[in-house]
């Protein structure tokens, strides 16, 4: 659901406003509005804006240090001084050891290019041979070329062999005919040098590495909290210096949002008439930012809402709706409860033995554990265990299990169309509602006619004995369909109004017979997902088995080794089609049905 949110302004005399600007920033549930302020023109904001690109650089810097140590950060309070002091101090010696790397890697590089050739001078060959009048080219060419047309036609002498190419120089007098090998140009430096350049650049890299990776686990505290730091004061100047004003700059003028919820909170801080303000309700004129609010098990599909869009403040929130049909269809997708039980003991795994999860972690694993169990119970479906299916193995729990949730593919196919025709249907119920609370129950009744056309179509269908009944609710959703879909119409015109109507009528019956065609074959890919998975998982089980040597420990060495890669990289497949997959399904089918907008703003309040 979609918080409740209440208009906020305030006039404040512009001598104070500092002070109130800080004890709303401390308050922290202000959702502020203000005038974009142009960085380039702002010289305060300006600076911030480069402070925090350079204190990012560090602090990812930083952090890929640790991560190449596996160290953590040290446990002492940040110090925000101290970070932008270090801001200065510590970027050019990461810059000096990004350099220093760059050089060991064009350093190895050309070692790699002199290997073949061996240890000589360049600068004492390229003087001998212009005394001589001569040049030294370098060539290589594969080894059956050489041999063929080179070797005895051109005064070449082979320098090495290596990987099926012979690599061989010639001495030339002016120019050269064309020889069919590809010249290489060679670093100007002697092989023996340039390993003892790199010898000692390598040693440096890593005292320097060392080094900072030391004062970086001392020191990350201390950036990121200057990044903290640096964001609130550029995000406070950008609300001071955006703020409009009033009687010639004396009073200022802040408006902005903040939760219903939070009503007396906000009016307990300001009791102290500090500041003037009042508190309004919004009108269907303004922007209001977005706020879900939703229990804790929902709140874990909000990520799926937000990556869509956000919804309208008058519009109906679809997170606890998609939750439901996600949570079934990635079951399906996955179809396999050997996977499906992997992934929920791996989730209990690392919610038990990991203390230090983030939030957003726990919220992941979360989202993991619930979809695993979906996986596992949708696996017994078909019985696939790890591509073994449960049912042919003679077990009698098994077996009881099967005769009751058992489905073959034909099934498995209905069962895709079945709740994919629910959702849609779904869709449309929301639809409905999203109409009626945003302009009206009149304006929802062309939907509710499609729906009414579309369910005795298919009562029809199933239920030939109740199609006398059903061609009235037909005839019914047509006349509301054709008639009504856009009622507006017909306060300006009735006449007009109806052609209108109708004309509107045509087309949505064009779309609705089209679209609800392609929706319902887009639930297809539920059965496909699952059947390609087992597949698969079958043939990885195939080739653990048959292409495992008969050695009594050779054999099943080589077997598990088989069977562990083989599903590992079938689940790492079928786990990413399940997410994708279902989530294509609620944000182009679900949403289009249920008549959803989006394009809400995120509800950012001001705060530290």
């Amino acid at each position: 659901m979609i918080e409740k949110m209440k208009k906020l302004t305030f006039l404040v005399y512009h001598r104070e406003y500092e002070d109130f600007l800080h004890r709303l920033q401390d308050l922290g549930v202000m959702h502020v509005v203000t005038s974009e302020v142009n960085p380039q023109q702002s010289e305060t904001i300006s600076g911030y804006v480069e402070q925090i690109k350079a204190c990012t650089a560090l602090q990812k810097e930083m952090k890929s240090l640790l991560d190449a140590a596996k160290l953590k950060a040290g446990e002492t309070e940040g110090d925000a001084e101290k970070g932008l002091e270090l801001i200065s101090q510590l970027t050019p010696r990461y810059e000096r050891l990004a350099e220093m790397r760059r050089q060991d890697e064009e350093q190895q590089t050309m070692l790699k290019q002199l290997e073949p050739w061996g240890d000589f001078d360049p600068e004492q060959v390229k003087s001998q041979m212009q005394a001589a009048g001569c040049e030294l080219q370098f060539y290589v060419a594969p080894t059956k070329v050489f041999k063929k047309q080179i070797q005895d036609e051109y005064p070449v002498m082979v320098v090495s062999e290596a990987k099926k190419n012979t690599y061989f120089v010639l001495v030339a007098r002016g120019e050269t005919a064309e020889i069919p090998a590809t010249r290489v140009t060679l670093p100007e430096v002697a092989q023996s040098k340039l390993q003892h350049d790199n010898a000692a650049l390598s040693q440096e890299l890593k005292q320097e590495t060392e080094a900072l990776t030391q004062l970086s686990q001392e020191n990350l505290p201390h950036v990121e909290e200057a990044l903290r730091v640096l964001n609130a004061k550029m995000q406070f100047d950008t609300v001071k210096e955006g703020t409009t004003t009033a009687a010639a700059d004396h009073l200022m003028v802040l408006n902005g949002w903040f939760p219903a919820a939070k009503q007396q909170e906000m009016e307990a801080a300001f009791a102290d008439n500090q500041a003037w303000y009042q508190v309004s309700d919004p009108t269907p004129e303004d922007d209001i930012p977005i706020c879900l609010k939703n229990n804790r098990f929902f709140k874990l599909f909000e990520m799926f809402t937000e990556l869509y869009m956000l919804p309208k403040y008058n519009e109906l929130d679809l997170t606890p709706f998609l939750a439901p049909f996600y949570i079934i269809f990635f079951g399906l997708c996955l179809g396999d409860s050997g996977y499906g039980l992997f992934i929920t003991l791996a989730s209990l795994a690392v919610k038990f033995f990991v203390k230090d999860l983030s939030q957003g972690m726990r919220a992941a694993m979360n989202l993991l554990l619930t979809l695993g169990i979906s996986a596992f119970f949708c696996g017994l479906l078909s019985g696939a265990f790890f591509g073994f299916n449960l049912y042919d193995l003679n077990v009698p729990f098994f077996d009881k299990v099967g005769s009751v949730v058992a489905l073959d593919n034909s099934q498995m196919f209905n069962l895709s169309l079945i709740l994919g025709f629910i959702q849609i249907i779904f869709g449309m119920c929301l639809k409905t509602y999203n109409r009626t609370i945003q302009l009206g129950f009149t304006y929802s009744l062309s939907t509710i006619g499609w729906m009414l056309v579309i369910l005795s179509l298919a009562v029809t269908l199933l239920m030939p004995q109740y199609s006398g009944i059903s061609k009235w609710f037909t005839y019914a959703g047509l006349a509301l369909a054709f008639l009504v879909n856009s009622p507006g119409r017909y306060k300006k015109n009735p006449a007009t109004g109806l052609l209108i109507n109708v004309g509107s009528g045509l087309w949505d019956a064009y779309n609705t017979a089209t679209g609800m065609l392609g929706d319902m074959l887009s639930y297809v890919r539920l059965f496909a997902l699952g059947l390609s998975g087992g597949i698969l998982a079958t043939v990885f089980d195939s080739l653990a088995t048959g292409l495992a040597p008969d050695n009594a420990i050779l054999g099943p060495i080589v077997m598990v080794l088989i069977f562990v890669i083989g599903h590992a990289l079938n689940m790492f497949m079928n786990v990413l089609g399940a997410f994708v997959h279902p989530m294509r399904l609620t944000f182009v089918e679900f949403f289009k049905n249920s008549g959803y907008e989006g394009g809400g703003l995120a509800y950012n309040p001001f705060r530290n």
